[in-house]
């Protein structure tokens, strides 16, 4: 047998060894969740010195990309009262309501600004007339802005007159509860009535 056949069934051997122990040592493919907790003051610090570190940088470029997609996509979804939930993205000029248009958005966003896609969320509420909505929320550097269906352009999330329910969290399938439950209630109760016509 010769040196170079000794040294390569050698390092064949160990690599055989190396991956069945990394195999047996992996991990499963998607951390675990936890309960949620405040970020490392060094990463806050981080996010106040160079916020494009953390979020979506509000500059004058991603402002346009915001303005001219938000428009493509209001010509996309042909504002319709669906029956049922249905929620999905459209590529044409098809019917479609608040969350078709918020899904299609975060689509095309996530596509034109990948190294952004945690920053494009959904997110449900009540409205002033007590009806069920999604919206897009985007984190920025100027703050969370939202992307609606019945609005002609983005705006910071306190400029609407929603009373908020739920959010995406980025990578995860859970959502958070950010709302106020007893005003939830009260909507939700409003909400049932105005669609049975009590």
């Amino acid at each position: 047998m010769t040196l170079n056949l000794a040294r390569n069934i050698l390092t064949a051997f160990i690599l055989l060894i190396s991956t069945a122990a990394c195999k047996t040592l992996m991990p499963e493919s998607v951390m675990p969740s936890g309960v949620a907790v405040p970020a490392p003051s060094a990463f806050e610090d981080l996010c106040k010195r160079t916020p494009e570190e953390c979020m979506l940088p509000m500059t004058q470029e991603t402002a346009t990309i915001l303005k001219e997609l938000h428009e493509e996509v209001k010509a996309l979804v042909i504002p319709t009262e669906e029956q049922g939930d249905l929620w999905q993205t459209v590529s044409t000029p098809s019917a479609g309501d608040c969350e078709d248009f918020a899904l299609t958005l975060r689509k095309l966003l996530r596509e034109r600004l990948p190294e952004f896609g945690g920053a494009f969320l959904m997110a449900t509420a009540y409205t002033e007339l007590a009806q069920y909505h999604a919206v897009l929320t985007i984190e920025t550097s100027s703050g969370t802005m939202v992307c609606d269906i019945r609005y002609a352009e983005c705006a910071p999330w306190k400029a609407f007159p929603y009373e908020w329910h739920l959010r995406e969290v980025a990578g995860q399938r859970h959502w958070e509860d950010i709302g106020n439950h007893e005003i939830l209630a009260e909507l939700r109760s409003a909400s049932i009535n105005t669609r049975t016509g009590r």
